[in-house]
């Protein structure tokens, strides 16, 4: 195979990706402030997020001798509040205790030796899924810890949320469900929200 051959094939293959594919969303993600934080209000329903930093393939330093993450987009915003989106396409890599060992790495990373428990800050651990995992057929799926008898928040700011990417109704016009349907659109064009539909023309559509 030639290789113009070669390129041909590979611009045929990144017709078809969709954010929801990792290589296409973290070259969307990369130093697109304006992106991340737009994605971010919207799943975590906090309107007047600001973040004021964004990295992706963001490596925890702090792991030594337990299982490496390398997080798909770490994020900070004006409140010192964290958030680590990770799209999980395989059913297998979206299960509870991956999460639960996504939030508890990150609380290693964020709190260093002899710093008080109370300086640890709020984090939010968002896995995009390819498929519906919770079975619900809910958009989304929001957890934090709660007293199984009054129903009171533990108070611990740890979140996790499970983003439905199958969610598909036709009567929901929400800005979630449209992100979702962007996450999940080959054609810029068809995407709803302008920063999204911007940053996957610029890798899918110019040289």
């Amino acid at each position: 195979m030639t290789k113009e051959e070669f390129h041909r094939v590979d611009l045929e293959k990144l017709a078809m990706m969709r954010p929801m594919d990792d290589d296409l969303m973290r070259m969307m993600f990369r130093n697109n402030m304006l992106l991340a934080q737009m994605v971010l209000r919207i799943l975590t329903g906090i309107n007047d997020l600001v973040l004021t930093d964004n990295k992706t393939q963001y490596d925890l330093k702090y792991l030594l001798g337990a299982r490496s993450i390398c997080l798909d987009v770490f994020a900070s915003d004006s409140k010192g509040v964290k958030y680590d989106l990770e799209i999980q396409r395989a059913d297998k890599g979206a299960s509870p205790k991956r999460a639960r060992y996504h939030s508890s790495a990150l609380d290693t990373e964020l709190l260093f030796a002899s710093e008080d428990f109370e300086n640890l800050p709020t984090t939010y651990t968002i896995f995009i899924t390819e498929n519906d995992v919770r079975g619900e057929a809910r958009a989304s799926y929001f957890f934090e810890r709660r007293d199984t008898e009054t129903n009171e928040p533990f108070g611990d700011d740890e979140y996790i949320l499970f983003i439905n990417g199958a969610y598909n109704n036709k009567n929901d016009d929400s800005d979630l469900a449209k992100l979702i349907h962007d996450f999940g659109c080959v054609k810029p064009s068809e995407m709803y929200f302008s920063e999204m539909s911007e940053s996957a023309r610029k890798y899918k559509e110019t040289e």
